[in-house]
């Protein structure tokens, strides 16, 4: 009886931990949602909150967005208290992302943040989830993994005790927005916005590679960058094919087979 109490307890406990609550976003646009992250970095319920609403006004204000929004469609972040996925992402089931890719949800990023180290300094493992990525994989589609990781800081790079300041990565944030908004549009079949963000994104993936990143994040972040620069190719493919894209549109000046000529 103790044995299978504690064993209840246990799962409780485990579910608390990690918890995917709903987190509404941004209405008539896209959005990107912030997530708790966990780890030893933040002392309490207030420290966590603080952080969370720092880290939205600082991806909101202080950045310049390298991405296109197509017209009217703003993307804009949102802090989520008290949703903080587990590190593997075993929460996000299908019907989850479906969800999510429906409520136009790019991205979800969340993670560990520790603090260690004398004198201590920050490190984190920051998850990003591409939800058109993810969403596609669902319906069996052949795409790369469209959870992405990476490790703050890399080698060689300042030790800080700011957790924002080591999570708010321009360069990283605006090439996954960037590949998650081209591939959205792309399935829309918004052909013009989808090209400009995914060759965006190729420019912006390419210069992350080439930065030390090892291992896994390094495999899957190579496989995301190939993907984004064939999607690019797809897309100038799908608008000369479709009827309905306009005799004038600009990617008809385009090459299919040099897709992103033209945003070098």
């Amino acid at each position: 009886m103790r044995a299978a109490l504690l064993f209840v307890l246990l799962l409780c406990a485990a579910s608390v931990q990690a918890t995917v609550v709903n987190c509404p976003p941004a209405p008539g646009g896209f959005t990107v949602l912030l997530s708790e992250p966990t780890g030893g970095a933040m002392a309490d319920r207030a420290a966590v909150e603080r952080f969370l609403n720092k880290l939205q006004f600082e991806l909101d204000q202080a950045r310049d967005e390298r991405w296109i929004n197509p017209g009217a469609t703003p993307v804009a972040f949102r802090a989520c208290p008290r949703r903080a996925p587990a590190l593997d992402g075993s929460e996000f089931s299908a019907q989850v992302v479906e969800q999510l890719n429906d409520q136009r949800v790019l991205l979800e990023v969340w993670g560990v943040v520790d603090r260690d180290g004398t004198p201590p300094a920050l490190s984190a493992q920051i998850n990003y989830l591409l939800v058109p990525l993810r969403f596609a994989a669902d319906q069996r589609e052949t795409v790369p993994a469209g959870l992405q990781r990476l490790r703050y800081p890399e080698a060689g790079a300042a030790p800080t005790t700011d957790a924002v300041q080591l999570i708010a990565k321009p360069l990283d944030l605006d090439a996954f927005i960037a590949s998650a908004l081209g591939l959205k549009l792309l399935r829309e079949h918004a052909y013009e916005p989808a090209h400009a963000n995914l060759c965006r994104a190729a420019n912006l993936l390419g210069a992350m590679l080439k930065r030390p990143i090892t291992g896994r994040s390094k495999t899957e972040l190579t496989a995301l960058h190939g993907f984004v620069q064939d999607s690019a190719a797809r897309t100038l493919r799908d608008a000369l094919a479709d009827p309905a894209y306009a005799k004038a549109g600009l990617l008809r000046l385009q090459n299919p087979t040099r897709p992103c000529a033209g945003e070098e």
